[in-house]
C-alpha cells in the first residue's frame, strides 16, 4: 500500500500552522521594530505584542499581566519550577515538591536538577490508565511542601489528569501550596480556564495548537512569587531577558483563541474518529492492546497502541514508508534506548513496554484517515511482527 497523500498522526509532537495563524504570522513579519525601544516602529511592535498577550489572557480567563511569553513549553516549565522553587532553596530550610511518574521530561528533569541542589521530591505513581488520584497527592503533602506539578493532558497516552480536583484538595489543607500544570497538550481538547482549573501556574506551547514553533507562554497568577531564570534584560516583567518575538506571539495568540472555540464540538467529532480507528485496528489485529484510559479520561485525538511482537520503532519507520506519520513517545525523548517511562509507569509488562505506538490525530482527521492508519499498522504487523 502506498498513497501520494500522507496522513499525519503525530499532533502531540507538533501541529501545522492553521490558516489564520499563518496569515497573522505573515502580517506581523513586516513589523520589525524592537518592542523595547521608544520610536514609532518599536511602539507598533509593542502594541502588537500587548494585543497578543491580552488575547492569550482572554483565551484562558486570565489578566494580561499574568502572561509571560517564552520560547517553548519546555522553557515555560523550567521557568515555573526553577523560578518558584530555587529562591526558596536559596533562602534555606527544607523545600518539598510533588509531581507524578508520567510527567513530561521538561517537568521531571528540572525538578530532578533542583533535587541535586537540595529539593526534596516525591514522584507519585498512577494507575493502569495513567490517572493520579487526588488523595494520593494529598497523602504526599508534607509540612514543607511548596509546589505540586501535574500535567493536564499526558503527551503519550492522552490521560486527562484531575487537576481541578487536585487544586480543591490542596486548598483544603489550609495553607498555600503552589499548583503548576503543563497544559501544552490540552487547548484543542478541553477548556483551560485557569479559574476553573484552580492553578497558580500554567504552561502553554504554540506548536501544539496549530500555531508556530518557538513560542510559548507561562501563566503566573498574581501574587505568585517567581524569579527569572534567563538573564540579560528586563523584558516580560523582568522574568525573561531577550527581545520578544512579536510575529510568533501574535500567531500563537490567534491559534490559541481558535483552539478554545468550539471545544465540545471538536471533542465529539474527534472521539468518534478515534474510536473508529480503534475499532478498525482491533478488527484487523484482534490482539492489539490500548495503553491508558478510554472515554472521558483520554484526550479525544489520542490512541496509544501496542501490538505484541511488533517493536515500536520499527513500526514507526515502516508506517512512515507507507505514508503514515506516528511516533513512539514524546519527541523530547526520542533517542533513548529505554522504553517510555510513561508506559512503564502504567505497569505495562516488560515484554510489551517497547511496543507502544502513539497515534495523535489532527482536528481535521476523518474516518478515511483512520482507515489508512489502521491499514498501515496491519501491513506493518504482517511484515515485522515477531512470533
Amino acid at each position: 500500500m502506498w498513497f501520494k497523500k500522507r496522513v499525519y498522526a503525530d499532533a502531540a509532537a507538533a501541529t501545522p500552522l492553521s490558516a489564520r495563524s499563518r496569515r497573522e504570522l505573515v502580517r506581523l513579519l513586516a513589523n520589525y521594530g524592537n518592542a523595547g525601544a521608544l520610536h514609532q516602529e518599536a511602539i507598533n511592535a509593542k502594541r502588537e505584542l500587548e494585543n497578543a498577550r491580552k488575547s492569550i489572557a482572554e483565551s484562558i480567563g486570565a489578566h494580561a499581566d499574568e502572561i509571560i511569553f517564552t520560547a517553548s513549553g519546555t522553557e515555560g516549565n523550567n521557568l515555573a519550577l526553577h523560578g518558584v522553587l530555587r529562591p526558596m532553596l536559596l533562602a534555606g530550610g527544607k523545600v518539598h515538591a510533588i509531581t507524578i511518574a508520567v510527567e513530561h521530561q521538561s517537568v521531571l528533569e528540572p525538578l530532578r536538577a533542583l533535587r541535586r541542589e537540595g529539593l526534596e521530591l516525591t514522584e507519585v505513581g498512577v494507575d493502569s490508565d495513567g490517572l493520579v488520584f487526588p488523595n494520593a497527592i494529598a497523602d504526599a503533602v508534607r509540612a514543607d511542601t511548596a509546589l505540586v506539578s501535574v500535567q493536564l493532558v499526558n503527551s503519550e497516552v492522552g490521560t486527562i489528569e484531575p487537576v481541578r480536583d487536585i487544586a480543591k484538595t490542596l486548598r483544603r489543607g489550609g495553607r498555600k501550596i503552589f499548583l503548576h500544570t503543563d497544559a501544552s497538550q490540552a487547548p484543542l481538547w478541553m477548556d483551560i480556564s485557569v479559574d476553573k482549573l484552580g492553578v497558580d501556574l500554567m504552561t502553554l506551547d504554540g506548536q501544539k495548537v496549530l500555531g508556530p514553533k518557538g513560542i510559548g507562554a507561562l501563566y503566573v497568577r498574581r501574587g505568585t512569587p517567581i524569579e527569572s531564570i534567563l538573564w540579560g534584560g528586563r523584558q516580560e516583567q523582568g522574568l525573561r531577558g531577550g527581545t520578544e518575538n512579536v510575529p510568533q506571539a501574535g500567531a500563537f495568540a490567534v491559534a490559541l483563541a481558535d483552539a478554545q472555540k468550539g471545544v465540545e464540538k471538536r471533542i465529539k467529532k474527534m472521539s468518534a474518529v478515534r474510536d473508529y480507528l480503534w475499532s478498525e485496528i482491533t478488527r484487523l489485529i484482534p490482539d492489539a492492546l490500548c495503553n491508558g484510559a478510554m472515554g472521558e479520561h483520554r484526550a479525544a485525538n489520542n490512541l496509544n497502541v501496542s501490538v505484541p511482537g511488533l517493536e515500536a520503532q520499527m513500526a514507526v519507520v515502516s508506517m512512515d514508508a507507507l505514508g503514515v506519520a506516528v511516533s513512539t513517545r514524546s519527541a523530547c525523548n526520542i533517542g533513548s534506548e529505554e522504553p517510555s517511562h510513561v508506559i512503564q509507569a502504567l505497569g505495562v509488562p516488560k515484554e510489551l513496554a517497547g511496543t507502544a505506538i502513539r497515534i495523535t490525530l489532527l482536528p481535521d482527521a476523518a474516518k478515511s484517515d483512520a482507515r489508512r492508519i489502521a491499514q498501515a499498522l496491519f501491513e506493518t504487523a504482517g511484515r515485522y511482527r515477531k512470533s
